[in-house]
């Protein structure tokens, strides 16, 4: 399918960053008419399940007088054409002094919980269209890290895996039963949270 950007709806976008624009996964179908806007914004149901489970983990685990645990795509401004969005940030409170702003923060969280990849990662705003999955979770997650967050686990339902990055480590792979490491003594098993919460059967293997 033959597009540029300008062709394509603002709404239509994710994220903004590198010089590139990310629109969501999907927006081809909407641009060929095969598929409506609302379609491609929710998420499956798995996915809305998982985010409110970590969340609900976070909170019981993490001193909510020294951490706000954010959500629903919060958004982060890097700066001007630098506009991410995240499904899961934990911040500090003593960096995040305005939670009521209606703005995107500019304040790096500590840590990042991305579900799945929401984006089509083909790129129109360069010729030749450059990008893959892998390059798309490598480039968001070094940004990010340069931006002054700590860590980043990107948790992919399709093969079950959990991709954690941080800075100035190589990039590690676990599975759903592993523990996972956050920061400090803090951790996280999404196997056992996801059982404990009736999402996934006990010893599924699936």
């Amino acid at each position: 399918m033959e597009t540029t950007t300008e062709q394509i709806p603002e709404t239509l976008l994710y994220e903004e960053f590198g010089g590139r624009k990310y629109y969501r996964r999907g927006y081809r179908e909407v641009m060929l008419g095969l598929k409506n806007r609302s379609e491609i914004m929710g998420s499956s149901i798995f996915q809305s399940l998982i985010v409110p489970a970590i969340v609900s983990y976070l909170m019981r685990v993490l001193p909510m007088k020294e951490f706000w645990v954010q959500s629903s795509e919060a958004g982060l401004r890097l700066k001007h054409k630098e506009n991410l969005a995240n499904d899961i940030t934990i911040v500090e409170k003593s960096k995040l002094l305005t939670p009521t702003s209606l703005k995107y923060s500019s304040t790096p969280p500590k840590f990042i919980f991305e579900v799945d990849i929401k984006i089509d990662p083909k790129d129109y705003s360069d010729e030749p269209a450059v990008g893959s999955e892998i390059d798309y979770i490598i480039q968001k997650s070094e940004k990010l890290m340069a931006f002054g967050v700590e860590g980043l686990a990107w948790i992919l339902t399709p093969s079950k895996k959990i991709v954690l990055m941080r800075p100035n480590r190589k990039m590690e792979l676990f599975e759903w039963n592993e523990e996972v490491p956050i920061f400090g003594e803090y951790s996280f098993c999404l196997q056992t949270i996801l059982e404990a919460l009736d999402i996934l059967p006990p010893s599924s293997a699936d």
